[in-house]
């Protein structure tokens, strides 16, 4: 019971990481001062430790256990997951030496050897530990015996399915047809072990753990009955059925005022994931509102100067789920921009909800610059610091272009709006159909990670320095 549990092989895996990191660290200091560690006189460095080990614990919990069980991802997810995994290490560790201002009384070696030999040995660690589980389930030693409750029409795609999932730790070990008594047959080498009326029975002749029940929503059977009897003997029951198959990113059984609910949600975030983009959200608008402060006292006066109106520019946007907020710019644009932009609409090079225009009169001299370096984007730093905005997401719409939206375009705004996203890398100032921004933000929303965020951040940088700026 104890080595099929999720929970062991969590907290199995946890210490896996906290001794991988302590073995690459000893290693590290070993390697640079050329002697064993000395626990007596090296209070600076167990400090550090600890706090690897104290940051390590958070990322495994907030990040890390999230998401797919261990032995069903691959080999290259686990080289992503433990490739992560180390990346936050160090920028949360950055982060305490800044806050503590300790970084130039520790050796950069020893800390930047320490996570290269964890990156490795980690990994190595983890698949050695993934292969121990896998085997045993083979042998029966730690895998979940499951009793398959169906239909006799679907019975066999139903176990041939489950045998071809890789990586999981359970097995059918016997079946009840509700439909036909084939007692005493073997569909599949399983033997069939009970039928409509005597499927409480049968725990008492067979070995199973859990109870799988996959049926129509509206086939007729009493199912309460069947739940309420399994439970009662304490064997634990997950149901199945076709209307909970709906091609949702995320289904998941919660309380809803009371009630128990299944909730189906396009959106696959979990809140340790979510977590991590806002820390990384916090940190990152702390050093954009630095850099939009200096760009500030430099481009704040000629823009002034150049056009009459505000140095600022803001305008109301929609957010997550439809909240409205002001976004806030450099102003790029002359004053009466938006009162031209009806004149304008002729020209217009978008297909779609969106507005396009090369050479835009409306654009300033100071403003044609801004944009194309994305200095005008600087301001939204303040957006991302109070939590209306994310450093990486989908394109905030306008009020107008948003009350022309579809039912499919409205998952756009499942996710925080960010500065920089898909769009802005691949399609910055070549599209010129809205349904391709569309495409791109979803696709963003559906294959969403840390990874693909700190890939988008990088990308965007590039794309900035290589002169492919917004128009």
């Amino acid at each position: 019971m104890l080595f099929r549990s999720r929970q062991f092989q969590r907290a199995a895996l946890l210490i896996i990481d906290l001794a991988s990191l302590f073995i690459s660290f000893i290693l590290s200091w070993s390697i640079r001062f050329y002697r064993p560690f000395s626990w007596t006189s090296q209070e600076l460095y167990i400090t550090t430790l600890f706090v690897m080990f104290l940051i390590n614990v958070l990322i495994f919990v907030f990040y890390d256990s999230a998401g797919k069980p261990f032995t069903r991802r691959g080999l290259f997810e686990h080289v992503v997951s433990v490739t992560v995994n180390q990346l936050l290490q160090v920028v949360m560790l950055v982060f305490y030496y800044f806050v503590t201002q300790q970084g130039t009384l520790v050796s950069r070696y020893i800390v930047g050897f320490t996570y290269l030999f964890n990156l490795i040995l980690d990994y190595i660690l983890r698949l050695i530990f993934r292969s121990i589980l896998l085997r045993g389930a083979e042998k029966g030693f730690n895998a979940t015996n499951v009793m398959l409750i169906t239909l006799s029409r679907e019975v066999e795609d139903i176990v041939k399915y489950i045998q071809s999932q890789k990586g999981i730790l359970m097995r059918i070990s016997c079946i009840t047809l509700l439909d036909k008594n084939k007692v005493g047959e073997k569909i599949e080498g399983i033997p069939v072990v009970g039928n409509r009326e005597n499927y409480l029975d049968t725990h008492r002749q067979n070995v199973y753990d859990e109870v799988f029940i996959h049926i129509p929503y509206d086939y007729n059977f009493k199912l309460k009955k069947l739940l309420l009897g399994f439970e009662q003997m304490g064997v634990t029951v997950n149901l199945n059925i076709e209307v909970f198959n709906l091609d949702a990113q995320e289904k998941r059984i919660r309380n809803f005022a009371g009630y128990q609910v299944v909730s189906f949600s396009t959106a696959s975030m979990n809140a340790g994931s979510l977590l991590i983009k806002r820390i990384f959200d916090f940190l990152g608008s702390i050093v954009g509102l630095l850099i939009f402060g200096l760009c500030f006292l430099i481009f704040g006066p000629i823009i002034k100067l150049t056009s009459r109106g505000p140095i600022l520019f803001a305008q109301t946007r929609v957010g997550i789920n439809g909240r409205r907020f002001k976004i806030y710019k450099f102003r790029s644009m002359y004053q009466d921009a938006e009162q031209r932009k009806a004149e304008l609409m002729a020209q217009n090079e978008m297909n779609g909800l969106m507005f396009k225009m090369k050479d835009d009169p409306r654009i300033t001299p100071i403003g044609k610059f801004l944009r194309k370096t994305s200095i005008d984007e600087l301001p939204q730093f303040w957006n991302v610091f109070k939590g209306e905005m994310s450093l990486v997401g989908t394109r905030p719409p306008t009020e107008d272009e948003y009350e022309q939206y579809r039912n499919y375009h409205m998952r756009r705004l499942s996710i925080k709006p960010g500065i920089t996203g898909m769009w802005q890398v691949y399609g910055r100032s070549n599209i010129r159909n809205f349904e391709d921004v569309v495409r791109l933000d979803l696709s963003y929303i559906d294959n969403w990670s840390i990874l693909l965020d700190i890939k988008l951040l990088f990308m965007t940088v590039a794309t900035v320095i290589f002169g492919r700026g917004a128009e």
